[in-house]
């Protein structure tokens, strides 16, 4: 070894040194010491490349390592460090390519197999990915970046049972880290594993008793999937530790509230709300709680936060002229704004009568579906289904008009009815009704519609809707003739019951709501879940019964069997969630009671007077 050389050595380990410390600017300056001797060492390019990527200069780092690869081609950690920089970069292709010249040279190493299948995951070939996974685990099992990546594909895949085991393994393999544990409940729960998913909870509950946060994120996963009672009791310990944890008392208030104990769910949902005043999340649960409660005035206020809600900022119409809040409208231009779903729209359109008898000229945007029936009314002058340029003197979201004109329930039901069918539809679906074949046809039938399913996009529909089967014991009745109209993907179930069941499908030959409402109007009652067709009836003032499920939905208040908002409608309200069978056995009973009464209706089914107006506003608020 001459004199240069070891100097040039010593330069390469004074430099590696300040490497191994992470001092890198001073590394960095031994290196390029060497590099100015020996400007082709692979040693220090490498090292060079790696400090840039320490002080995040990617292009200065991908520069000096294509210089190593020039200069050592033959090394395996200069082609998977590569590989590394140009997945950061984005480069999938170029990435992959140099894993697999890596492994060409140094063959199988857990971490190459790990990389190229982080690359081929990225790049969507999920089933390349898993194998590669796979072999670095092979070599490797305790690769827990890789088994947890295995357990997300699976899950991804939807390979349940899969996804269950390998993140089992990742819990086994780190049992401190609780996201790890969160996932396996997760997992757990879609598989069906329920010994493992008990003890998997009880595991998660033991070993981080006394870290409310994450006893918090338990208690969302066991709520998000549908485990309300034991994401109350995981609520309640995390309380325990921590009695002012904001999101502890609101997954216990959603836990309560969704399996029907709102009274109860009420201080929680108080607390969470004033711990985080301006969370629009925790603000709309407990206006939901507070209207359910029948506290309007507060509940209405509150109710605004809907509007915060970052789910709703692409629906939101916002027009340019004034948005009203309470003033008089005697004498001005109104727009007012349907908004959320369709049966929100129906049940709030009797705000363009009130607004009408306080004397402004009301223009309505509602949805196209509803466009018909809003200019069916005769205080609605023009029906928009896009932004009117107007200009208006005021503009109103259906759903904040109770706040600005203090709605309390002695005040509803406001207007009564407000829809009806055309005459022209009401004669065309008579008359189509009429030519119906019924086998053993009695002219003493009562006639009632059917609808047994909601929106399947709704959020909480696999607790509202019911399967038709369900519906058996109502079809056997003797007496009554049953016409489904049922829409959407559910529509032709009922076809397949024709030949056992005194059951017609209108449902295909429905067109719109016009066409429903005017079905109804033919018919002496409706049962229904609680979807649109609940309102479109109750808004025309014809009998219907609706079947609720045990979770609130606010404007069905709780308790009750009659509902203020609409005085021909009956309420069968569901004690236990997911259970029917109770609840459709009241409903055959009320049935039975209903055919036999001497009467074509009994009260709680027929329209009732309708009761005290909204007061005129007088002054400004």
């Amino acid at each position: 070894m001459n004199h240069d050389d070891a100097d040039v050595n010593t330069f390469v380990a004074r430099a590696d040194a300040h490497f191994s410390a992470r001092r890198m600017t001073e590394a960095m300056n031994g290196y390029r010491q060497v590099l100015a001797v020996r400007p082709r060492d692979a040693h220090a390019l490498h090292r060079m490349g790696l400090a840039c990527v320490h002080m995040d200069e990617m292009d200065r780092a991908r520069g000096y390592l294509e210089q190593a690869l020039q200069a050592a081609p033959e090394r395996a950690e200069l082609w998977e460090h590569a590989g590394l920089l140009a997945a950061l970069k984005g480069n999938h292709a170029s990435a992959e390519a140099a894993y697999r010249r890596a492994i060409s040279l140094a063959g199988s190493s857990a971490s190459l197999h790990r990389n190229l299948a982080g690359c081929l995951r990225l790049s969507g070939r999920l089933n390349e990915a898993m194998a590669h996974y796979e072999k670095s685990i092979e070599i490797d099992s305790g690769v827990h970046h890789a088994v947890r990546a295995l357990a997300r594909i699976c899950t991804e895949l939807g390979k349940i049972d899969d996804a269950a085991d390998y993140w089992l393994r990742a819990w086994m393999l780190d049992p401190a880290s609780p996201q790890d544990g969160l996932d396996l409940i997760a997992a757990l729960v879609k598989a069906g594993h329920k010994r493992e998913l008990d003890e998997a909870i009880e595991q998660v509950r033991t070993r981080f008793a006394d870290n409310a946060d994450t006893l918090n994120s338990l208690g969302y996963v066991l709520n998000t999937h549908d485990r309300f009672s034991e994401a109350l009791s995981v609520a309640r310990q995390g309380l325990v530790v921590d009695p002012q944890h904001p999101l502890l008392h609101h997954n216990a208030a959603r836990a309560l509230s969704i399996t029907g104990n709102v009274a109860e769910s009420r201080p929680h949902s108080i607390e969470a709300a004033r711990l985080l005043p301006d969370n629009p999340y925790l603000q709309f649960h407990l206006a939901g709680v507070q209207l359910a409660l029948g506290e309007l005035e507060e509940g209405w206020k509150r109710y605004r936060w809907f509007y915060a809600l970052p789910s709703t900022e692409n629906e939101q119409i916002r027009p340019g002229f004034p948005e009203w809040h309470g003033e008089p409208v005697a004498g001005c231009r109104f727009l007012l704004i349907g908004e959320q779903g369709r049966g929100d729209e129906i049940q709030f359109l009797r705000f363009a009568e009130w607004l009408n008898r306080q004397g402004a000229a009301v223009d309505v945007l509602v949805s196209q579906p509803i466009a018909e029936l809003a200019a069916s009314m005769t205080d609605v002058q023009t029906v928009f289904t896009t932004l009117p340029p107007g200009p208006y003197d005021y503009w109103c979201h259906m759903l904040r008009m109770p706040e600005h004109t203090k709605l309390d329930l002695p005040m509803l039901p406001i207007a009564m009815p407000y829809l009806a069918a055309t005459p022209e539809k009401l004669g065309h679906w008579k008359t189509y009704i009429e030519a119906i074949p019924q086998a053993n046809k009695q002219a003493q039938n009562k006639r009632v519609g059917v609808v047994w399913a909601g929106n399947p996009h709704h959020v909480l529909d696999r607790y509202r809707s019911i399967q038709l089967a369900a519906l058996k014991p109502l079809f056997g009745l003797g007496g009554i003739t049953w016409y489904s109209v049922q829409k959407g993907v559910h529509e032709h179930e009922s076809e397949d019951l024709a030949h056992e069941y005194d059951l017609h499908t209108l449902g295909p030959a429905i067109n719109d709501f016009t066409d429903t409402l005017a079905i109804l109007q033919t018919l002496d009652l409706l049962v229904t879940v609680d979807t649109s067709v609940a309102h479109l009836a109750g808004a025309a003032g014809l009998p219907v019964w609706v079947i609720v499920p045990a979770y609130p939905e606010w404007r069905w208040l709780t308790g009750r069997t009659d509902s203020p908002w609409y005085p021909s409608m009956r309420l069968f309200r569901q004690r236990e969630l997911g259970e029917w069978g109770p609840i459709l056995d009241e409903v055959c009973n009320a049935l039975i009671e209903w055919r036999d009464a001497p009467l074509r209706c009994m009260p709680l089914a027929c329209p009732a007077p309708v009761q005290t107006p909204l007061p005129e506003l007088l002054t400004d608020p």
